[in-house]
């Protein structure tokens, strides 16, 4: 949303004789003014003084000072969105992570996860390239059985890098055992 601020200073502005003139000053702010898809827009400074504006013969003349200052836009560039999906596929030493290209900035995007024990990662998965719309997924292997992992989603196009919230996963603890049933308690059920 555009901001636009004015401030207006007056002091003693009409000259007359033996007042010694005055001071008129303007000032005009806008930020934002050029509002655009990804260009973030702008600031501009726009800055008028006038001292003893008006010349009066014999009183001394005035000054007319006019400033104006534009500032180039501070562009926001199309960076991409990603998505950090749950985790898929948790085994013993096995998991699926998984993410979403949101939106792409435009552009293909190389995407990949960061993930590790604690919130500060330490490993990085192979690059894919992805455009807004695609899922995208990686197979962890060799993990630790009943332990917690993080992981989020990452992706960069030519603007910079962006990334999704952390999540995390524990791998299962222990194999599920095999169902025996026990031989005794199937003829007690056999004969009631």
């Amino acid at each position: 949303m555009p901001t636009i601020s004015f401030t207006h200073t007056e002091i003693n502005p009409s000259h007359s004789e033996g007042s010694g003139g005055g001071m008129r000053s303007h000032t005009v702010t806008e930020q934002n003014p050029t509002p655009g898809v990804g260009s973030g827009g702008g600031r501009r400074i726009f800055v008028e003084t006038e001292f003893t504006p008006t010349h009066v013969v014999g009183v001394g003349g005035g000054r007319r000072v006019f400033v104006h200052e534009e500032i180039p836009p501070i562009l926001s560039l199309p960076l991409p969105e990603v998505v950090t999906d749950p985790a898929t596929e948790i085994g013993l030493t096995e998991a699926a992570i998984n993410g979403f290209m949101e939106d792409d900035g435009g552009m293909l995007c190389n995407c990949a996860f960061e993930w590790g024990l604690t919130e500060g990662y330490g490993k990085i998965t192979s690059i894919q390239s992805k455009t807004a719309g695609e899922y995208f997924s990686q197979p962890l292997s060799g993990l630790e059985p009943d332990t917690m992992y993080h992981f989020r989603a990452i992706a960069s196009n030519a603007f910079g890098l962006s990334h999704g919230m952390d999540r995390a996963f524990r791998t299962l603890n222990t194999v599920p055992p095999p169902y025996f049933q026990n031989s005794l308690i199937s003829l007690l059920e056999e004969e009631t």
